[in-house]
């Protein structure tokens, strides 16, 4: 989906009649509901809504649809402490409705807004000290009944918080892991880390750190223009003295690839961010390679783990 293709840059739009009712959802899992494979998330689908295959969510066409964004292990206070009002507004959004109230008896916060005249997008998000849910659904400003059928299928939710989730499930690529000292750590909201064997760190520093991210492909964007938004993002969350250096187009296991080595500085500590772009017909697979000591040897051994990447 076009509008999801990078989700931090569709947080300013969307719209509806302004209510202004607080009612809580309470819903029990019935027939009807299908689970968001990656998620804890059941919903009564909406019509025309199919399960996304560049995504985790629901899409109905390129410009209509709605990404999940299920952090288990999150924190709830803290990821939603900036989700005000206020907030939006401040960026130039025009919120038509805002209001708290509970999901399956857990916190939420709901907002419509919009901020592009040809978009609108609903969001809502709930959860608790261990885990963060969000719902971001956008669709075209002129198209009613969708905007409808969206705000009908949230009213539907059902979060199941025992749920064990399989992150590989809805993985479009696989990794040799076999021969890299890299390793599978954890997912996060369809976001895949690989650390050094493995581990966990509450907090990662100066470790050495791979991610794995699939985007749904925007037709109009190549891979270079992705690797250009990547960096300018880099740029906005504290990238100073920018070099990029060995840039190529290559092909990787047959398919068409991007990377770039981005030498900088990150708050102050010189870092080293690795960018290898993988396309498929439909999908994007953006690997993250972040280093912060002996550039050299830790980049070779990103890499190692990066080429051997395969779109299913």
């Amino acid at each position: 989906m076009t509008c999801v293709a990078l989700s931090a840059c569709v947080a300013l739009s969307a719209c509806g009649q302004t209510k202004t009712e607080k009612k809580d959802i309470e819903n029990a899992k019935t027939e009807k509901h299908i689970h968001i494979p990656g998620t804890r998330l059941y919903i009564v689908p909406p019509a025309d809504f199919k399960i996304a295959t560049s995504f985790l969510g629901m899409q109905k066409d390129d410009n209509s649809g709605f990404q999940i964004y299920d952090l288990v292990g999150g924190n709830y206070y803290t990821n939603a402490a900036t989700f005000r009002k206020e907030a939006f507004e401040q960026k130039g959004a025009k919120v038509f409705d805002y209001k708290e109230f509970k999901v399956n008896g857990f916190p939420a916060k709901y907002i419509f807004m919009q901020g592009d005249q040809n978009a609108k997008t609903i969001s809502l998000v709930f959860g608790d000290t261990t885990f963060s849910t969000m719902i971001m659904a956008i669709y075209p400003s002129t198209d009613d009944k969708t905007g409808e059928q969206i705000q009908n299928a949230i009213k539907t939710i059902y979060y199941d918080k025992n749920l064990i989730i399989d992150p590989f499930a809805t993985a479009s690529f696989t990794l040799d892991e076999t021969k890299s000292i890299f390793k599978f750590c954890k997912s996060a909201a369809g976001m895949f880390i690989y650390s050094i064997g493995g581990v966990d760190e509450k907090s990662f520093n100066d470790e050495p750190l791979i991610t794995v991210t699939t985007i749904p492909k925007d037709p109009t964007v190549n891979e270079k223009g992705i690797a250009e938004m990547l960096v300018s993002s880099l740029e906005k969350y504290g990238l100073t003295e920018k070099v990029l250096k060995n840039i190529s187009t290559t092909n990787v296991n047959g398919q068409l690839a991007y990377e770039v080595e981005v030498y900088g500085k990150m708050q102050g500590k010189s870092s080293l961010i690795y960018l290898l772009i993988v396309t498929g017909q439909d999908k994007a697979i953006v690997i993250q390679g972040i280093v912060k000591s002996d550039f050299d040897t830790n980049l070779k051994k990103i890499k190692n783990l990066a080429k051997t990447i395969k779109l299913k």
